[in-house]
């Protein structure tokens, strides 16, 4: 398979813009991997990336993947991989290296049981296991050609191998940084020393989750043809009586063609900016026209996007994106009807609300709203909170707080709705009715807003409900998140809002929820 093949392919799909050299170095440096299914919303499925290092400028690309199947014959011992090893990292344009993990952990410290432990029979239970854990000894090098290509080297892991055992103590290793198990593993055929034989794997094949944006590739990687050295460290103090013991054992040193390493699985990888992207949305923020510089008759910029709503990123386009509100964060909020009811069929009505409140941050508002003309819907009584005029109820101070309610990519078509999670911490809203019925409303309520992806002096929340149960009643991937409300006598019980309020900003502002 073509590497260019690969890169316009990912282009295409919603204008990924991910250079054919830089997925050359995801698919190398993700030799090690089984994607796991597809989630259900796009930030669950960026997810896997969470550890890239994206904040380091010259990462330009994510990997992740999943070993599930697999062995390693090293001398005369067989390690089955049946539980999964993680390898994780960033990629840059510029090396062939991996970029260590944010969290430190580029390779899983996943460990596998040595079968037969010490003594060949596994009889004394934990005295003779033997847990091998693989590490990293230096840097995970990728081979850009070699990947699809299915000859030489894509992708060389220099590792050393730690025997977890009481009797070995902590610091049992086959292999060490100045002298690792090197393997330089290929998706074609080996060419071993004998008595080995030549064996082949599987460059494997291209989809695509995350809305087309997010690279996976099955694969299996071998190699035959590389040396074990000795255990060293074995033992603590008796290491030099431990050490032999051990090789004997394992039956190491072991000359190139006594070897194998067999890496059955997947990888994954996708763009640095589209991770670092997908867990800022959704949030304020403002795109805003950069400063031109004029050189002869062309005009140049350094934007991060070529168009007015920031959707379509670009290096030196004219427009950038500024997360938060500006000077100018206020807004209001008016509405007509609003309908408050519980499930079991109490309700009260409020014929209009007036509402201010500001932005507070990128994901964050508060605001607080008075609602007029508020009756219980059966007795028609008028109903107010304390110290409020007749048929009047004040809200305390609200705060609400952004969320996906739907983030899907289904095919070619990217389905993203944004709402706004409005709640108080203790009660939203207190009132009194004529008859002395008391109200009282808790909980939480997602409106979603109008519109999103597009600078606007306005939006609209529209909450909906239907017999007391709201929709929806939580995020996406997020817990059950509703309202709660006593009419009258009685326990609090579930309840939903009907509400159509419009919004007026202090300024422009944009609800950014698109990751291209």
């Amino acid at each position: 398979m073509d590497l260019r093949t690969i890169g316009a392919a990912t282009r295409k799909k919603r204008g990924a813009a991910f250079r054919a050299t830089v997925i050359a170095f995801a698919a190398a440096g993700a030799a090690l991997g089984t994607a796991g299914p597809a989630m259900a919303g796009l930030q669950q499925e960026y997810e896997a990336f969470k550890n890239c290092p994206v904040n380091n400028a010259a990462v330009v690309g994510c990997v992740v993947s999943y070993t599930t199947g697999g062995e390693f014959h090293l001398g005369s011992k067989t390690v089955p991989i049946n539980k999964t090893i993680t390898l994780q990292g960033g990629l840059t344009e510029t090396s062939p290296d991996l970029v260590p993990a944010a969290n430190g952990e580029t390779l899983s410290k996943t460990s596998l049981q040595l079968p037969g432990g010490l003594v060949g029979i596994e009889i004394l239970g934990p005295l003779t296991e033997v847990q091998a854990t693989a590490e990293l000894a230096g840097p995970v090098v990728l081979d850009l050609n070699n990947f699809f290509a299915e000859k030489g080297s894509a992708v060389s892991l220099p590792l050393k191998i730690n025997l977890g055992n009481p009797l070995l103590g902590g610091s049992c290793y086959i292999g060490s940084e100045s002298s690792p198990v090197s393997l330089p593993l290929t998706s074609g055929t080996t060419s071993p020393a004998s008595p080995n034989t030549p064996i082949t794997g599987k460059a494997g094949k291209v989809e695509y989750r995350g809305g087309g944006n997010i690279i996976v590739v099955s694969n299996s990687l071998v190699e035959n043809d590389f040396s074990v050295p000795g255990a060293s460290g074995c033992g603590g103090l008796l290491s030099f009586l431990v050490d032999p013991a051990t090789d004997v054992i394992a039956g190491i040193p072991a000359a190139a063609g006594h070897n194998t390493a067999i890496l059955d699985g997947s990888f994954e990888d996708v763009a640095s900016n589209l991770v670092k992207l997908e867990r800022e949305v959704p949030e304020v923020g403002r795109c805003v026209k950069t400063e031109g510089v004029k050189v002869g008759k062309e005009t140049t910029y350094s934007g991060s996007y070529v168009d007015s709503s920031c959707l379509s990123p670009s290096k030196g386009g004219a427009f950038e994106w500024v997360a938060g509100p500006g000077a100018n964060a206020s807004f209001t909020s008016s509405s007509s009807t609003s309908t408050l009811a519980t499930v079991g069929g109490a309700a009260l009505k409020c014929k209009h609300s007036a509402g201010a409140g500001q932005y507070t941050g990128a994901k964050t508002a508060t605001a607080t709203i008075t609602f007029t003309g508020c009756e219980l819907l059966a007795s028609k009584e008028e109903c107010h909170s304390a110290g409020a005029a007749e048929g009047e109820i004040v809200t305390a101070p609200l705060e609400g707080t952004l969320g996906f309610i739907t983030d899907k990519a289904e095919g070619e078509q990217l389905n993203v709705s944004v709402g706004l999670d409005v709640t108080h911490a203790s009660s939203l809203l207190s009132a009194e009715c004529a008859s002395g019925t008391k109200v009282a409303v808790s909980g939480s309520v997602i409106a979603p807003l109008g519109t999103i992806d597009k600078m606007s002096a306005g939006n609209s929340l529209a909450a909906v409900a239907t017999a007391g149960k709201q929709t929806p009643e939580e995020f996406e991937g997020g817990a059950k998140d509703t309202l709660s409300a006593a009419i009258g006598t009685g326990s609090p019980v579930q309840a939903g809002l009907t509400s159509k309020s419009s919004l007026k900003n202090g300024e422009k502002l944009e609800i950014k929820g698109e990751v291209r």
